[in-house]
């Protein structure tokens, strides 16, 4: 049987034969995560799925199943990064689509890791420009927090942690709704969030935080493109109706920040 399959730039490829298929992948041409389906039709399937997994020629040593999964999801998120860059509302069920489930829920917590490395690194450089500058040694204000704290791990589980409830919000209003969605869904849609404030936060880095106005259009724009990230994931990749998803858009808002409070405080206070 011909089999044909989508290159990079989602042009179909073929009729391709399966021997033809697997040295394609042997050789690196196609990739596991690559869409093929059969000449005489039927829905398009990863390339795995069809031929499994292949070692490319002349490798010494069998690559290690955790260096395979680094491997495919970094290059997962290079897919993904590419609808979401330039289409970060409109592109997210597309995106979501091409990777599938599996792929997407590890390139959403792929994001959520960026996220927090981005935060931890921009805030806790942030905390001492502005502890020299105040000349605080032993705290800001009350409440037993202390710049001393601070610590690029605490900053970095508090990101993640935060981006993993919001994922977990969003999987509560799927069960609430009875909806047939997976939590894969759930963590992209975390993820593609994640993407928009990693961004934020950068360009504010860039700026400088005594730029207060364009800090705030900064912020006031991730906002926005957050809400309308999370009714679109609702509706079009959990599958809650429009009413349900404007209703679920802000208890989603309030847990998340219910929850990256309680984050906040049990970590830092």
């Amino acid at each position: 049987m011909n089999y044909y399959y989508l290159d990079e730039k989602d042009r179909e490829i073929g009729p391709v034969s399966f021997e033809n298929l697997r040295a394609f992948r042997a050789s690196d041409v196609i990739k596991d995560h690559t869409l093929v389906r059969s000449e005489a039709g039927g829905p398009w399937t990863a390339c795995v799925a069809l031929i499994g997994q292949t070692e490319a020629p002349g490798s010494s040593k069998p690559q290690t199943e955790a260096a395979k999964i680094m491997s495919n999801t970094f290059t997962d998120a290079r897919s993904a990064l590419a609808f979401l860059a330039t289409n970060p509302v409109g592109g997210l069920a597309s995106a979501y689509g091409k990777l599938g489930p599996k792929q997407a829920g590890a390139v959403g917590i792929f994001f959520m890791v960026i996220f927090g490395l981005v935060l931890s690194l921009v805030l806790s450089r942030s905390l001492e420009t502005a502890a020299r500058k105040l000349g605080a040694v032993s705290g800001l204000g009350g409440g037993g927090f202390n710049i001393g704290q601070v610590s690029l791990m605490k900053l970095f589980l508090g990101a993640v942690g935060s981006m993993l409830g919001v994922a977990a919000v969003l999987g509560l209003s799927r069960l609430i709704s009875q909806r047939s969605g997976r939590w894969e869904g759930d963590a992209f849609i975390a993820g593609a969030i994640s993407l928009v404030w990693s961004a934020g936060l950068l360009i504010t880095a860039l700026v400088g935080w005594t730029n207060l106005e364009v800090c705030a259009l900064v912020f006031l724009a991730a906002i926005c493109i957050t809400v309308l990230q999370i009714f679109v994931g609702l509706t079009r990749i959990s599958g809650l109706s429009e009413p349900r998803a404007t209703a679920g858009v802000p208890l989603v808002l309030v847990a998340w920040a219910w929850l990256t409070k309680i984050i906040a405080t049990a970590i830092y206070v």
